[in-house]
């Protein structure tokens, strides 16, 4: 058996909002393309805001601004993720019209043997 390897660049983007020039809160969407549909779908990973700003709807005006990015890109979907304990980030999830959906996989390359 024989595997044949291409390479398609991913497109990604780092939202930032700043305040006094420091940042306060982040996340970063990643364009990603499969054979199965013609149309991008959009990941979002590390939604972050800083401790002392939460609380005050930045997660959300986060997340607005990647699903408005991932609207202009014309992805068919958008998925999110985060870790099992996080309910105030699952809570913005679903506020925003997110469903759980399923389970996410993981595995630490640096935990394997070889």
């Amino acid at each position: 058996m024989n595997f044949k390897q291409e390479i398609f660049p991913t497109e990604s983007l780092k939202l930032v909002m700043t305040e006094k020039g420091k940042e306060i809160a982040r996340v970063w969407v990643y364009f990603i393309r499969n054979d199965l549909h013609s149309k991008p779908y959009a990941l979002i990973e590390d939604l972050f805001v800083q401790e002392e700003y939460r609380g005050r709807s930045f997660g959300t005006k986060m997340m607005q601004a990647a699903i408005e990015e991932a609207r202009k890109k014309g992805c068919y979907k958008i998925l999110a993720t985060s870790r099992h304990q996080r309910e105030a980030v699952h809570n913005l999830y679903h506020k925003l019209g997110f469903k759980d959906y399923g389970k996410e996989f993981r595995m630490d390359l640096s935990d394997l043997p070889y």
